[in-house]
């Protein structure tokens, strides 16, 4: 009931963002030492959400499935250094990438937390 109202699918969504990029970054972080590894981001929430909107394409029968997609498309970063084994993950940008999940993740569910609250109080019911 609660996706139908925008908010709470925004923050909700925020939410699942933060979580995948998250993932990507401890994923990053555990393949620091592998040879040849590529460090691995996901487009921001509000780029993301921009491309979300766009009705799907098909280009061939079957292509173009229909629900929501819970998945994100996780590309290679562009980076200036490279460590003498072929890999691109820098320890300090993969904890900057996330602390700055994990703020976004409390963001969204403050967000929803408080949206939950207004909307009790104004169905008449108490926190």
């Amino acid at each position: 009931m609660l996706d139908y109202i925008s908010v709470f699918s925004r923050a909700i969504g925020l939410a699942r963002h933060a979580g995948a990029r998250q993932g990507l970054a401890t994923t990053n972080i555990a393949n620091a030492d592998t040879p040849g590894y590529r460090a691995k981001d996901i487009p921001d929430f509000s780029v993301d959400q921009a491309a979300a909107t766009q009705p799907p394409r098909a280009t061939r029968p079957g292509h173009v499935s229909t629900g929501f997609e819970t998945t994100y498309r996780a590309r290679a970063v562009a980076t200036e250094a490279e460590n003498p084994n072929g890999n691109t993950v820098s320890l300090e940008e993969e904890m900057v990438r996330s602390a700055e999940a994990e703020h976004k993740h409390d963001l969204a569910m403050t967000v929803y937390t408080k949206s939950l609250d207004l909307l009790r109080m104004s169905l008449g019911g108490r926190r």
